[in-house]
């Protein structure tokens, strides 16, 4: 789904297609981004009517700038993370609408603006000192792995939002069919459920290994699916 932040997906007509399968599972399906930013402002302006900051686990690269070009950068101020605020200027230098963003290293645990104030920050962040500084809050993990039960249990969150720059499973398949292609190469994820589907559909499927990858590539564990039909959850 186009998110404003980057180019579309534009197919090209090939005859060998190498794709990545990271929620190669039928379960995975992304309801619509316009959904999932609504009920992350819901989520903190609930925080914010209760005197609370909401800080949002994401990743600090591509992610956090999807995050912070579709939400409703009225509710309040937007604090971010050190590792997140450098890569918002090469996204505004680029032309990319990113709202005005505050170190949050800048702010005392007593400055007010703290129990008005979305927090994005790295998940690496998470039960560390530096949380410390904003007092009461609430917390949430945008990622596609928030439709799994089990993994929002492990992450220990409030809220769980399933937004994923990975495409789900009809996106996967749609791309597939897009290319024309006859000759499938499929890689991380669940290589061996795509593979099967696509040979039963009579592609010429296989699964090969890299060594290489992102934050989001690896199920963290094997976990109970559960579909989210708004595309968020709550632990």
């Amino acid at each position: 789904e186009p998110d404003g932040t980057c180019a579309a997906f534009e197919p090209v007509h090939c005859h060998t297609f190498i794709t990545e399968s990271t929620f190669g599972l039928p379960i995975y399906r992304w309801a619509p981004q316009s959904q999932i930013f609504e009920g992350i402002n819901q989520w903190w302006r609930a925080n914010a009517a209760q005197g609370k900051a909401s800080v949002l686990f994401a990743y600090s690269f591509g992610k956090a700038q999807r995050i912070l070009h579709g939400i409703d950068s009225q509710i309040g101020p937007i604090l971010v993370h050190g590792a997140v605020e450098p890569l918002n200027r090469v996204y505004r230098e680029g032309g990319i609408r990113i709202p005005e963003t505050q170190y949050a290293g800048d702010f005392k645990k007593t400055d007010p603006a703290l129990r008005q104030a979305l927090i994005l920050a790295p998940p690496s962040a998470g039960g560390s000192s530096w949380m410390k500084r904003f007092g009461e809050y609430s917390d949430a993990f945008a990622s596609g792995w928030m439709m799994l039960r089990g993994t929002r249990r492990r992450r220990g969150v409030d809220r769980g939002f399933v937004l994923s720059d990975h495409a789900d499973w009809p996106g996967l398949l749609w791309a597939i069919e897009q290319t024309g292609a006859e000759r499938v190469m499929v890689t991380h994820g669940s290589v061996g459920i795509l593979v099967r589907y696509l040979r039963e559909l009579g592609l010429d499927a296989q699964g090969f290994s890299t060594e290489y990858g992102d934050e989001e590539d690896t199920n963290p564990a094997t976990a109970e699916p559960e579909a989210a039909a708004t595309g968020e959850a709550q632990s």
